[in-house]
This record gives structure tokens, sequence and C-alpha cells, in this order.
């Protein structure tokens, strides 16, 4: 594994991201990247590899090292636990080159697995400051994807632990939102470590003049990872649902994951297929954006789990940011960041509830546009990116400032 060289290495900051995904498809940290290169940084991203994807490249200032791991969404319990040791090994070994020839400042890893934090432990020793930045917390996901299986209890105080283990680590913790500080601090990590820098959407790769949500033709969206905790097959179930006023209505999934199979079978069972679209593609973000613009209602269907009860998704924004009308599931952690007058909820699982409120907003539109507005108003006062991206540059430029790692010429 020969590490390139960075062409620009003369710069005094050095930031060195690593993530168990494929990049820059993991929006939360091509939007960090970004922030660290418009902040001066000079940024590595060590990732995975997916089909078709060169071992390195530069993309938006940024050198990519993908590892030979790829994702496999889906996966057994073992396979799950190999493809993670597996690229931290291989994460650890990557880095430890990269430290060793260009000391970066900062080291930042980014969950889940948490013992991925491994990776990070050499560049500290040399001076390095380092980052975890919190995207789920690991134990409640292992439960969502393997709580029908033996062990779970050990498993969940095993997660715990190198989830402690890891934060106390760091120098600083960042999280998605507010709701996951508080746990991590009923979880013994110190509060005052934490950061939060929300998923908020980039508004750099929003259409620079997005059409306008209508009413006809009604289409219901939905984008983002396809899989069964998110609750897509309930979203085919109520659209069965939905009564003759909208049977004109059409519903469009845009992106992959492993429910794309079992979602088109459904729509073709339930005699939507005519009018329903899933897509079964991974897209670049600003491409599902341009699609889903205009769109009549944007749907979050999360359905009611352990894990879900924190989800803040992504899209949750970028509906907002592009002023479509959101159907969200009534889950405490989106419930906490909109109101009911900026979105509309249903009870989170319930096939007939979401009918009923996606009926409301096809009976009502003009209200639907009002509420839309509103939250579109909220987004920008609190939760846009650019507030996120300076509280994130802030606490790069003050580890930075405080680094021990030494400085090399190139």
């Amino acid at each position: 594994m020969r590490v390139p060289p960075h062409g620009a290495y003369m710069a005094d900051r050095r930031l060195c991201m690593i993530v168990h995904g494929d990049y820059p498809d993991d929006v939360r940290v091509a939007r960090e990247v970004r922030a660290a290169r418009a902040a001066g940084f000079l940024v590595d991203v060590v990732a995975t590899r997916g089909p078709g994807d060169t071992p390195h490249e530069t993309i938006g200032g940024a050198t990519v090292h993908r590892l030979s791991v790829s994702r496999k969404r889906g996966a057994g319990a073992i396979r799950f636990v190999v493809e993670y040791v597996l690229f931290t090994f291989l994460a650890t070994v990557y880095v430890a080159r990269i430290a060793l020839r260009r000391r970066p400042d900062i080291v930042q890893v980014h969950n889940p697995p948490d013992f991925l934090i491994a990776a990070a432990l050499l560049p500290k020793l040399l001076g390095a400051r380092l980052i975890f930045d919190v995207h789920d917390l690991s134990s409640d996901m292992f439960a969502m994807r393997f709580g029908d299986r033996p062990g779970l209890k050990l498993a969940d105080a095993i997660l715990r632990f190198v989830e402690k283990a890891a934060c106390r680590l760091a120098d600083a913790v960042v999280t998605v939102h507010e709701p996951y500080r508080a746990e991590l601090g009923r979880r013994g990590v110190d509060v005052q470590q934490v950061l939060v820098v929300l998923n908020s959407v980039d508004e750099a790769v929003l259409p620079a003049e997005p059409r306008a949500p209508s009413r006809d033709p009604f289409r219901i969206v939905y984008h983002g990872t396809v899989t069964p905790h998110y609750g897509l097959h309930l979203v085919l179930d109520a659209f069965a649902l939905l009564s003759e006023p909208l049977s004109a209505a059409t519903l469009e999934i845009f992106g992959n994951g492993d429910a794309v199979s079992a979602l088109q079978s459904r729509a073709d069972s339930l005699g939507l297929a005519p009018r329903v679209a899933v897509n079964g593609v991974t897209l670049p973000q600003a491409e599902v954006l341009r699609l889903v613009q205009g769109a009549s209602v944007g749907v979050i269907p999360n359905l009611p789990s352990k894990l879900n009860r924190f989800a803040l998704s992504t899209k949750l924004f970028e509906y907002v940011a592009l002023g479509i009308p959101v159907v969200a599931a009534d889950l405490p952690t989106l419930r906490s960041h909109f109101s009911d007058a900026e979105i509309l909820f249903f009870d989170a699982g319930s096939a007939e509830s979401l009918a009923e409120t996606l009926a409301s907003v096809a009976d009502d539109y003009d209200a639907a546009l009002e509420r839309a507005r509103a939250a579109k108003a909220r987004y920008h006062g609190a939760y846009e990116w650019r507030l996120q991206a300076d509280k994130y540059a802030a606490l790069l430029t003050s580890l930075a400032n405080n680094s021990g790692s030494g400085r090399r010429s190139g």
C-alpha cells in the first residue's frame, strides 16, 4: 500500500479523515471535507473502495485513498464483523504510513465501527489531535440489525465500552445532533468535549434555482439508503391505501440498498408497479436533489426502532431546503427539530396513519406549502450548513493550533 505524494503539502495544517464508507457518497464526510478545505486544511480521506472506484483520486482538492475493502450492505453478523476488522487493520497500516511521511495535525475518525479509532493511535502518539465523529450509536445499530440473535446483552456491553473508550481517547467528539450529545453524556462521556455538527445540507449542492413544489402531478419522493429499518415497505403499503382522488399519484424512491429487490417485488404484488419507481442506484447528492426538486411531498418513514428514536435524516433538511412539504414519522429526535406547524407527523410504523397524512397534504396543499415555508425559515435561522461549517472549522483550527505534530516540507 504505497502512499502517493501530495503535491501541496507545503501548507501548515493537515487533516486525515478515516471512514468505513464510500467517498464521496458519504455526504456527511464530504461536507466536512469541503468545510476543512475552505478553512485552509490539506485533507487526506481514507475510505472503502466500491465497484469501479480507483485506489487514489483527488476530489475537490482532497486526496482520497481507497483501501481494498468494499462495503456489503445487508451482510450477516460474521461478514459484518470481518469487514469492519479488515478495514480497521488496513486503515491502521495505511494511516501510519501517512503519519510517518507527512504528519497530520488532526485525524478524524468516523464511526461505525467505534474501534476504528485504533487507526489513529500512531498519529496521536506523534502529536496529532484526534476527533471522533459519532454518526450513530453502535450498540443501537447492532441491536437494530442483529437484535434477534443470542448474546445481545453481551454485545451491547462490549460496544458501549468501546464507544466510551473511543470518546476518551479523542481530543474532541463530534456528533450529529443534541439528543445524541445528551445520550453520550448519559453513557459517561464528558458532554463538554462533544460538539454538535448537524447533518444539514451543504447549500453548494442544491440546484441553483430549484423548481417549486407542485400538487399536480402529485409526486411522493424518498431518497437515501434503501434498507428495511427505514420503513420503505410502509410507504408502499400507504401508497396502496390512497383513495381515488390520488389514483394518478406517483411514488419515486431514489437510492440503493439491501431492500431494493424486496420493494420492487412488493410494488408488483400490490399492483403499483406502473406508478412506483425504485431506481436502485446510488447517485451523487447534487444529482439526487435535482431529481427530487419540485416534488409534492417528501417522506421520512423511519420505523420506531431503538436506533431510529435518534435518527435525524439529512434528507429531511434537504426537503426543507428545497421547499418541499414533509411528512415524517412521529419520533422524538425528528419532533425535537421541527413542529407540527412546519411538517406533518404520522404514527410511526402505521401505514394507515401515513396514508391519511399524505392524503391530508393533498387535500389542503396551500396549508402544506405554508408549513414548508415555516420549516425553511427555521432551517435558515438555526440549522443551515453555513452555521454548522463555521463551528466545525473553528474546532479544526483550535485543535491544529494546539497540535504537537512535526512539520515537514514535502
